[in-house]
């Protein structure tokens, strides 16, 4: 028997009317949400404060643009070097290991520039900007030491900054979607409720429908057990009748 399957057509409208009435519950579900994004904005979010500084690679060659590209990516290696970060944790007494200060500390080289970029965020402000200007320091004085006397000298364009505000925190997106993803929620929601009142009706009509059809007539084969049965209970019957009228007679 072949099932038949219905496709339901949803009336925007109706829909529309059904999210209406609901307002008090959205507007729970978008407090909710923004009431969870302050909260982890300003309580459960670790800000982290990024000083910034720029320096400059003087005396580099510039006539092969191969070599130029390997020694800037060189001076960028070392400054993430355990060579120059473990002096910079025992110089500043700094308590975790190289491995969380390397995953803090950010060294870009500039392309077709003598330029580096390099950085260092902690949840301190004023941490962050020692933390800099001693690793510039040891970057300096490893890179003579490696090198030797070597041209290229190591100039500061831009020192280690002060980070006045966390590189990331963003109260206003954070929060924003917060408080999108508890009204996106709220309408999922509400939809699934919507749809599955519309769909009782019909569901309680096709059961009534399916139980008003008249029953279908039992097949004859089905009663032929039950009739050689019959005889058979009768034969039984008459066959105990002669038995015991012999046996009575004979007395």
């Amino acid at each position: 028997m072949q099932k038949e399957v219905t496709v339901e057509e949803i009336n925007l409208y109706d829909l529309l009317r059904f999210y209406i009435k609901k307002w008090l519950t959205i507007a729970i579900f978008v407090m909710i949400g923004g009431i969870v994004g302050i909260a982890y904005t300003y309580y459960i979010q670790t800000p982290q404060y990024e000083s910034k500084a720029t320096l400059l690679l003087v005396g580099t060659d510039h006539t092969s643009g191969n070599q130029e590209s390997v020694a800037l990516n060189n001076y960028v290696e070392l400054f993430k070097s355990r060579r120059v970060l473990d002096t910079v944790i025992a110089d500043q007494g700094y308590d975790k290991d190289y491995d969380t200060l390397v995953s803090n500390v950010t060294a870009r080289g500039t392309k077709s520039t003598d330029i580096i970029n390099v950085s260092i965020k902690t949840p301190d402000a004023k941490q962050s900007k020692a933390l800099l200007e001693s690793a510039i320091e040891s970057f300096r004085n490893e890179a003579k030491e490696l090198y030797g006397n070597s041209s290229i000298k190591i100039n500061t364009v831009d020192a280690a900054s002060t980070p006045k505000s966390p590189s990331n925190v963003r109260p206003a997106i954070q929060i924003g979607l917060a408080t999108a993803a508890g009204f996106m929620l709220a309408i999922i929601g509400l939809f699934f409720v919507y749809d599955y009142r519309h769909s009782q009706p019909k569901a309680a009509k096709a059961d009534e429908s399916r139980s008003n059809e008249p029953a279908q007539p039992k097949d004859q084969t089905d009663d032929e057990p039950e009739t050689d049965t019959a005889k058979e209970d009768t034969r039984c019957t008459t066959i105990s009748h002669f038995y015991t009228g012999g046996a009575y007679e004979k007395e």
